[in-house]
C-alpha cells in the first residue's frame, strides 16, 4: 500500500466493526499493509488507547468544573488542535461519535495493535528491523509533541493530562524482552548492588527516555555509545535501530538479561554494531572503554558509582564526553566535588533526563 493509504482501512477497522469474536478479520486487512504501514498502524493504535483514555478523563473533569452542558463535538474539536493532532484522520469520526463510540474504537485499537505485533514477529529480520526503526521514529515525534505541549501548558500554569510514558511498551513483545526471566531471583547476601530492586520492566528506562535522549544528543556518525547497566537492552536496542552508524555497547551484571538483549539484537539484525556483555562494573580489573556518550540509570551501589565515576573522569581528561543520566543518577554528578568537573546539566523531562558534558 502507498504511504498513508492505510488510513481508510485502519479507520474502518477502528470504527465500523466489533472484532472481539472475529480477530481473523483484522489479520486479513493487515495482511495487505506493507511493513511501513504496519509500523504506522502500531503507533497509531497504541497512541489511540492512551488518547481515548485521556478524552474520557478530560470530559469528566470538564463536566465536574462546569455548570453548562458540554457539547461533545465542540469539546472534541478543541482536542484535535493539540493532544489528538497525531490522529487527525479520525477527526470526523470522533466529532460525530460519543464516549461510548470512541470507547469501542479503543477496544478495537487494542485488538489491532496486538494483531500487528503478531504479524510483525513473523516477518524476516530485515522487515522486523524496518518495522521497529520506523515505529521508533514515529514514537520519537509523538514524545517530542508531548514535550512541546507540556512546556506550552506549563507557561500557562496548566497541566497536560495526556501521558504517553507507557504507551508503546508493547514493543517489548516485538523485541521478545521477557522480563519474567527475573522472577524468583534473590540477591546474594554479600552482594551490595541494587540488582534486583524493581526487577522486570522496573530495571528498564522507558522508550520515551531513550528516544528523547537520542533526539537531543546529536550523536556523530561513527561515535560510540555505552550503556553502563543495560538491563534487558532497551536503550541499546533503540539507539542501534535508530542510529545504525553508531557503535553501541551495553554492560550488565545479570547474565540472563544479557542473553535476552543479545538475542533481540540478533533477531533485529543489528548485532554487528550493538553488543551486550556480562560485566561487574565494580570489578577492579574492569576498565570502561573510551566512548563519546555514556548512559547511566540509577542502579548501582555507592562503591560501584565511585568506581565508575572515577574512571569516567579519567576518560574525560583525555577527550570530551557526555554523560546521560536517568532519574536519581543525576545527583551523583551534582555533588560539590563533581560539580566542577562537568557542565551544568541540560535537563529534559523535568530533570528526569540530564546531559552532563565534560569541560
Amino acid at each position: 500500500m502507498a504511504n498513508n493509504s492505510y488510513k481508510p482501512a485502519l479507520q474502518k477497522l477502528l470504527t465500523e466493526t466489533k472484532f472481539v469474536d472475529f480477530p481473523g478479520d483484522i489479520e486479513k486487512t493487515l495482511a495487505t499493509f506493507d511493513i511501513s504501514d504496519l509500523a504506522h498502524t502500531f503507533v497509531d493504535t497504541a497512541f489511540l488507547v492512551s488518547a481515548i483514555t485521556f478524552v474520557g478523563e478530560e470530559r469528566w473533569i470538564q463536566g465536574q468544573n462546569s455548570t453548562k452542558e458540554i457539547v461533545f463535538a465542540k469539546f472534541i474539536k478543541k482536542l484535535f488542535k493539540e493532544e489528538l493532532s497525531p490522529v487527525r484522520f479520525l477527526h470526523e469520526f470522533f466529532e460525530e461519535s460519543s464516549l461510548e463510540g470512541i470507547a469501542q474504537a479503543s477496544r478495537n485499537a487494542v485488538l489491532i495493535e496486538d494483531a500487528v505485533i503478531k504479524l510483525a514477529r513473523r516477518k524476516t529480520k530485515e522487515d522486523l528491523r524496518v518495522f521497529s526503526a520506523t515505529a521508533l521514529k514515529l514514537i520519537s515525534e509523538l514524545f517530542e509533541l508531548e514535550h512541546q505541549l507540556t512546556m506550552a501548558k506549563q507557561e500557562l500554569g496548566l497541566h497536560l493530562g495526556l501521558s504517553l510514558y507507557r504507551t508503546f511498551d508493547k514493543l517489548d513483545v516485538v523485541f521478545n524482552l521477557d522480563y519474567l526471566a527475573d522472577k524468583g531471583m534473590v540477591s546474594p547476601v554479600e552482594n551490595t548492588e541494587r540488582l534486583y530492586e524493581g526487577a522486570g520492566v522496573g530495571v528498564q528506562s522507558g522508550y520515551s527516555t531513550a528516544v528523547t535522549a537520542l533526539r537531543y544528543l546529536n550523536l556523530k556518525k561513527g561515535s560510540r555509545f555505552i550503556d553502563l547497566g543495560s538491563g534487558y537492552g532497551r536503550v541499546g536496542i533503540v539507539v542501534g535501530l535508530m542510529r545504525p552508524d553508531v557503535e553501541v555497547i551495553g554492560y550488565e551484571y545479570v547474565p540472563h538479561r544479557v542473553q535476552i538483549a543479545t538475542k533481540a539484537a540478533q533477531n533485529l539484525d543489528i548485532d554487528k554494531h550493538v553488543t551486550f556483555l556480562v560485566q561487574d562494573l565494580s570489578a577492579p580489573d574492569f576498565k570502561i572503554p573510551l566512548a563519546d556518550t555514556y548512559y547511566i540509570y540509577d542502579s548501582f551501589s555507592d562503591n560501584t558509582y565511585n568506581h565508575v565515576i572515577s574512571q569516567l573522569l579519567e576518560i574525560a581528561a583525555q577527550r570530551k564526553i557526555t554523560i546521560v543520566t536517568k532519574g536519581n543518577a543525576r545527583f551523583r554528578f551534582e555533588t560539590p566535588e563533581q560539580r566542577t568537573k562537568w557542565s551544568s546539566p541540560q535537563e529534559l523531562d523535568n530533570g528526569n533526563l540530564c546531559f552532563f558534558r565534560s569541560h
